[in-house]
């Protein structure tokens, strides 16, 4: 039983981990893999997780403010500042803000 737990929970620590980025990837390649699964791939949200394109409360946000989310995290967002490098955060923020029409 102990070594079935602690398979599951290297499992569940494995699954958190997501998909490597690769390297050169542009912020349309990095959203499916670290945005789509909670904001959809339309940014229109899934479930509860809020929407953040066009007309979003999101899309209303200076950008700053998104870097800052998704780096450090908000409310129920998990950071990713531990996950991408600064320059895939300005990548996805920008490709957001760019299908935001901003």
């Amino acid at each position: 039983m102990r070594r079935l737990t602690a398979l599951l929970g290297l499992a569940i620590f494995l699954a958190a981990c997501g998909p490597e980025i690769p390297e050169g990837a542009t912020g349309e390649e990095i959203y499916p893999i670290t945005c789509a699964r909670c904001h959809g791939g339309d940014l229109s949200g899934i479930g509860t997780t809020p929407g953040i394109g066009a007309g979003s409360p999101a899309s209303d946000e200076p950008r700053q403010y998104l870097v800052d989310t998704v780096t450090n995290g908000r409310s129920r967002m998990p950071s990713f500042g531990g996950t991408l490098t600064p320059e895939q955060i300005d990548l996805v923020v920008d490709y957001v803000m760019e299908q935001q029409g901003r």
